[in-house]
């Protein structure tokens, strides 16, 4: 009865209730007594249906206050029908959708918490190693000589942390799906071609030498410029673990997929870190003093946001074989 609507709704059936009371009483006593029972019938009906109403949207009520504060637990069953079962099942909606929104939010944020510490961690180690040289070189009994090599190393450590804040970068826009990619056809070969070109230093450092087995005409519609990074890591990784060995690089083609495979005949990859290869500064067993655990991690982010897979095998001692993958697209 606090609702103004009610009372009004009670005030104006009684009023045009009362005309018929009068009549009714004129006609006779018996008849008055039955209209006035049939009234107040009906109006407790009506007033069991609304309290009935008002106990559901009581409900659903303290449903969105459970919502507001956090609170993301609601029974979707509702078997009844009409106008409240109808907005149970909304609230029902949103609240599943704020839940999946709660959930995405709070792994963004422990991302982003992890991010920072992994790249505080990487950057730390190279600028106590500068600041130290930067010290010992201001001394003035140091000699030329070591004086130039101190200045050659600090040189390559900083060439080290401009290649590591880049590919942090980049491995930021990809996981915040900032990165537009602008697939048109490539030859497989000028792309592969083109990766190998940035990786040349390490071919050469490792004596690492390439085969290539792959069709002139063959062609991908993808993104050139970062696909070749991509695949640029992955020989990277290859050579590292192949010194003084070779990369072969195979292409084939189906009816339903093109792939692109890159195998080595290196030392292969512990069994225990094939399921970790492709996260982010992970370092395997085998890892290089001064790898990252970044180069894989970027190649499998930038394959599968083109519709791509990246798959890796391998034995200890019998090499690795990296399979990418792109499914033909139906119209």
């Amino acid at each position: 009865m606090r609702n103004k609507e009610i009372v009004l709704f009670y005030a104006g059936c009684l009023g045009l209730c009362l005309p018929f009371f009068l009549i009714a009483g004129a006609a006779s006593t018996e008849m008055l007594v039955l209209c006035v029972s049939e009234a107040l019938m009906l109006l407790c009906a009506f007033g069991l249906f609304t309290a009935w109403r008002y106990h559901r949207l009581r409900q659903l009520n303290d449903q969105m206050r459970k919502v507001r504060e956090g609170r993301y637990q609601m029974n979707p069953q509702d078997y009844e029908e009409g106008e409240l079962s109808i907005l149970h099942s909304e609230i029902y909606k949103v609240t599943v959708q704020l839940r999946e929104s709660a959930e995405q939010l709070q792994t963004q944020q422990q991302l982003l918490s992890d991010s920072l510490s992994d790249i505080s961690h990487q950057l730390k180690t190279p600028l106590t190693s500068m600041m130290m040289m930067v010290d010992l070189m201001q001394q003035p009994q140091m000699e030329q000589a070591q004086r130039q090599e101190f200045l050659r190393l600090i040189a390559a450590q900083l060439t080290r942390m401009r290649w590591l804040i880049q590919s942090l970068l980049k491995m930021a826009k990809l996981e915040a799906r900032a990165v537009q990619f602008m697939p048109q056809p490539t030859t497989v070969r000028s792309l592969i071609n083109r990766s190998l070109s940035q990786a040349e230093a390490e071919m050469v450092r490792y004596g690492v030498g390439t085969v290539l087995d792959c069709p002139a005409d063959f062609t991908l519609t993808l993104d050139e410029n970062w696909t070749a990074e991509a695949l640029g890591n992955i020989l990277r990784n290859c050579a590292e673990h192949a010194q003084q060995g070779q990369v072969r690089i195979m292409c084939m083609h189906n009816a339903l997929v093109d792939e692109i495979v890159i195998e080595d005949n290196g030392e292969g990859i512990d069994p225990a870190d094939l399921p970790h290869l492709f996260e982010r500064f992970y370092r395997g067993r085998n890892a290089k003093p001064d790898s990252v655990g970044i180069g894989l991690a970027m190649s499998y982010q930038i394959i599968t946001a083109q519709s791509g897979t990246l798959q890796v095998f391998s034995q200890p001692g019998r090499g690795s074989r990296f399979v990418i993958r792109f499914v033909h697209q139906i119209v």
